[in-house]
């Protein structure tokens, strides 16, 4: 394989990784692991003769899906308990001005990480 596709990989990885310290949102949050994971998969399966980096990518990407789906579990949560809100701080407010008791957890965890 070409060192090219290597470091292009690697580069957009760090693209994710570099959209995700600048997140304010829901919806960035989740799309930039993602770009980060998509190309940590085909980094892991970059030999593809190997048996043992197939099996180990097939896991891998079994284990991105099922970490992915419990992450937009909780978002949907998340969105729905601060008024259908997806920016940080309106996420913040809402849970603040918020008259449920059942999410006073994620209230205090948000207000304290301020």
């Amino acid at each position: 394989m070409a060192i090219t596709e290597f470091l292009l990989f690697i580069l957009i990885a760090t693209l994710g990784g570099m959209f995700l310290c600048g997140a304010n949102d829901l919806i960035t949050i989740f799309v930039a692991p993602e770009c980060f994971s998509l190309c940590s998969y085909l980094l892991s399966g970059y030999t593809k003769k190997d048996v043992r980096s197939n099996e180990a990518t097939m896991k891998y990407l079994l284990m991105g899906g099922a970490s992915s789906s419990i992450l937009v579990h909780g978002f949907s949560w998340l969105y729905g308990s601060s008024g259908g809100e997806i920016e940080l701080q309106e996420i913040v407010n809402g849970l603040r001005c918020s008259e449920n008791s059942s999410i006073d957890c994620i209230h205090s965890c948000l207000m304290h990480t301020r």
